[in-house]
Formats: structure tokens, sequence, C-alpha cells
């Protein structure tokens, strides 16, 4: 039995027994009287249809999944479904990610390191005399000026001591200052009048001060066994001079310069360089019985040769080079010797 026949089913007993309380029954006995508890009676049967209708309803409900709400009321089935709102969506927006933009790279600042101790002086040259101060090897400088042309020759940089902010001027030599940028791409700057010499100084009078060589060390190598006997001897009239011989010397000869074609002087700070092939071996030229006195120019400053550049305080690496005679086929001996020299 489905469900609407089981609700018209209940409704029709309740009704049936409705009417039978009214009537008394059936067959031809006359009405009874209504009484209180015939009306009690009536109401009764009609909660009891009420509530037959209620389980029916229910149990169309379970046997019908599909039905998903209550039966239309006549004259709304061709009313369109109540429209169903949707939920919107509260989902925040993604993010826009935005490219980041990576830094451009940082030119480093210009900034010089003292190769070799050098004077820090007042104007671009060894003429600005005397100096103002001493930079040692290592110091670290701002770069400020630059002088392609100095008083009386080479290139000076102006710069500022890092750490104790003193301003002056040092040679821009490759082999006393170094460098991030290339120092002829710095400004130019006023050059300091070039002091004059004092009217009672004279070159005889300034010749007469040697230097001061101290800090003096040296050490040599050979390529093969050591088959060369060498040795070296500073001083500050003629600065450097080598003794060499072989141990083994070729046939007739004997003491210094037996054996040697050539010692080779390269001094790395001031770039000169020398050859020389008479025994004594002096920087300088010179040999047996003494070297050659430093150069000087016509002011009486010592200078790297004849005509050289003028000598400035500083450390200094001189390398030497001691070469056998070809027909011995021994190798070269190198030496190193470093030392400070103090201008007086």
């Amino acid at each position: 039995m489905n469900a609407k026949r089981l609700i018209a089913t209940l409704i029709l007993c309740g009704v049936e027994g409705i009417t039978l309380a009214a009537c008394g029954g059936g067959g031809g006995e006359p009405p009874a009287q209504a009484t209180p508890v015939a009306e009690d009676q009536i109401a009764n049967s009609v909660q009891q249809t009420v509530a037959a209708i209620s389980v029916a309803q229910t149990v169309a409900a379970l046997t019908n999944p599909t039905a998903t709400g209550p039966t239309p009321v006549a004259g709304q089935e061709d009313l369109p479904p109540a429209a169903t709102t949707l939920p919107t969506s509260t989902a925040a927006p993604s993010a826009t990610i935005e490219p980041v933009s990576q830094p451009s790279p940082t030119t480093a600042a210009p900034s010089c390191t003292i190769v070799a101790g050098v004077n820090l002086r007042s104007g671009p040259g060894t003429v600005y005399e005397p100096p103002i101060g001493f930079a040692a090897a290592n110091t670290a400088l701002r770069p400020l000026a630059f002088s392609p042309n100095g008083f009386p020759q080479g290139a000076w940089l102006l710069v500022e001591v890092v750490g104790t902010g003193q301003v002056a001027w040092v040679s821009a030599g490759p082999q006393f200052v170094s460098c991030n940028v290339d120092p002829a791409s710095l400004p130019a700057t006023n050059i300091p009048p070039t002091p004059r010499p004092p009217a009672t100084a004279t070159p005889a009078q300034v010749a007469a001060l040697p230097p001061d060589l101290r800090n003096i060390s040296g050490g040599a190598g050979c390529l093969d066994d050591p088959d060369i006997d060498s040795d070296f001897q500073t001083d500050s009239r003629f600065l450097l001079r080598i003794y060499a011989q072989l141990f083994d010397p070729p046939e007739g000869e004997s003491g210094d310069g037996a054996g040697i074609d050539r010692v080779e002087f390269f001094v790395r700070e001031s770039g000169y360089a020398h050859t020389e092939r008479t025994a004594g071996y002096c920087i300088f030229q010179g040999g047996e019985p003494a070297c050659r006195d430093w150069p000087r120019n016509a002011l009486g400053q010592l200078t790297w040769g004849n005509g050289g550049p003028v000598v400035v305080d500083g450390d200094y690496n001189i390398d030497v080079n001691v070469y056998p005679k070809e027909e011995t086929f021994i190798s070269q001996c190198n030496w190193t010797i470093s030392l400070t020299i103090d201008i007086p």
C-alpha cells in the first residue's frame, strides 16, 4: 500500500467514525440524543485522524527520498521555485607578487695602499723639503688628486692617510703605492709653489751627509747545488756590493769573480737596474779595489744611477742574479737583499 492510499484510508476511517458516532450506528434505529460523552468521542476521533495524517506524511517522506519539501498548496504548482541564494566566496584575492629588484653592484671607493715606506710631502716632489711625515708599508690611503709631473720629476698623488686624516703628497710610482683605480683618472688640483733651497745650502754641504742604512737582511738560493760562493756588503757610500766566485772555477782563474760572467741588480721600488761584469760587483759600477760612490744630482741629492730619480726614504728590496760563465754549465744563484734607507 502506497502512502497516498494509506492517507485516504485513514481519513475515511476517521470520517466514518465521526459519522457513526453522530448517527448512532447503522440500521433503522432512531438517532440517539447527543450527550457530553458522545462529544468527547468525536473530539478524540478528530485528534486521531489528525495524528494519522501526520504519521502518513512522515511515512511518505521516508518512502519517497526525492521529496524535498511539503506538498504544494493548490494554485501554487505553476509558481517558479524560490530562488536559492548561493553563498558568495569570501576568499581573499590572491596577492600579486611583485618581482624583487636586485641591488646594483656598488662601485668600490678609490683607495690606495703603501707598498714600501715613503715620505709624506707638502707638494708633489722631493723638492718639497723637509718631509711632513712618513707612511710605512701597508698604510691605507684615500686618493684625492693626481699630478703627472712632479718636481723635479715623476707622478705624485695627493692623499688622505686613513686613520689620521693627514693630507699629503706621495710618489705615485707602482713601487711605492698600489691603487684600485688608475691614478691618472683622479682630478687635478692646485700645486703648491715649489720651495727654493736656502741661500746658504750648496751641493757640497748636502753631499757631506750620507744616508742611513738599517734593517738589512739577505738570503741566497741557487737553481742547482750551491756551486757558487757568494756574499754581499752594504755601505752608505756605495749602497751594495756582491762577492762571487765558483767553488771549482775554470783553470787559471781564482779569487773574487772566478768563473762568474756577470751580476745583475734590480731595485723593485725604484725600477733601477744595472748589469755589472767587473769584480767586485757594485750596484753603481766600479770594482776592485773600491765601488763608485752613490750618484748625486746637482743639488747633492742621492739618485738611482746617474741622472736617475731621486732616492727617497723607505723600505727597499734588491734582487741580485749571479750568472756563471756558460762553459761551466752551472746555473745561476739569486740574492734578495732588503733594507731601509733614511735620507738625512
